[in-house]
């Protein structure tokens, strides 16, 4: 009686072609032509051959290079009375197993499962190399933009920029100094805990205040840095940076003190 084959998409031990996956060292994973021939209950070695070469002249057709999909190999069977023989296989990449069950008789209840389960997993790849590449995409053209923004922003800032946004391409924490780490005045008074109205009826004072005492003590002009809103609109707004965070409270405690 031919077992029962559930075409799933997912590692379920009730998937045979889920227990016969292979995965290399570099993390590339393949079927063995041989294993997936007796899952697809094919009797003979030859009639499944012939169902190779006609997905390996469709992957040439697709654009794709066969030998890149189609990589020869052998397998040691085992025979009668103890014997062993080496025989021709084939490491099958995802895409070259679903063009070989594509191929094959589709007369099979086992084919049209293992049909069903190559087609599940090659598109939930695509979705996943999709969504990869738009991930990728992103921080691509933010460092491309800030490649641009050279000489027109404070460097301070765009250093910092990058860190983080090359650290979250990264998946990892930012490593940032507080001299190029941004702070905004906006930032920091709603770490006061103050409300929205609240911070937009003090921000202007607050700023013109924290400008000038930075004016008296460096004897300079804060650099300026674009601030985009959540409105979306970018504004030009005044640099400073962690390293700055003593001269925020020291402005908070002289004119603010009492609000806190």
């Amino acid at each position: 009686m031919p077992r029962e084959i559930l075409p799933t998409g997912t590692d379920s031990p009730q998937s045979p072609f889920d227990r016969v996956r292979q995965v290399r060292d570099d993390g590339s994973e393949f079927w063995s032509a041989r294993d997936l021939c007796q899952i697809v209950e094919y009797e003979t070695w030859r009639n499944f051959a012939a169902a190779i070469d006609r997905a390996k002249i469709a992957c040439e057709n697709s654009g794709s290079a066969a030998q890149d999909h189609f990589v020869g190999a052998s397998k040691v069977i085992e025979l009668g009375k103890g014997g062993r023989r080496e025989v021709e296989d084939f490491n099958l990449s995802r895409f070259a197993a679903y063009l070989v069950v594509m191929n094959g008789d589709p007369r099979k209840p086992a084919i049209a499962a293992a049909q069903s389960y190559f087609a599940i997993r090659t598109r939930q790849a695509e979705v996943v190399e999709t969504k990869l590449a738009d991930a990728l995409d992103v921080p691509k053209r933010q460092m491309e933009i800030m490649q641009l923004a050279q000489g027109l922003i404070d460097p301070r800032h765009l250093e910092a920029k990058a860190r983080l946004v090359l650290a979250r391409a990264l998946g990892e924490a930012p490593e940032l100094d507080p001299k190029t780490t941004p702070l905004y005045a906006q930032t920091y008074l709603e770490e006061k805990g103050l409300t929205r109205d609240e911070i937009k009826s003090m921000s202007s004072v607050f700023g013109k205040r924290l400008k000038a005492m930075y004016q008296l003590e460096r004897g300079e002009d804060p650099g300026q840095y674009p601030l985009e809103t959540k409105a979306g609109q970018v504004r030009q707004v005044n640099a400073y940076t962690e390293a700055d965070r003593d001269l925020f409270d020291r402005v908070w405690t002289k004119y603010y003190g009492d609000a806190s």
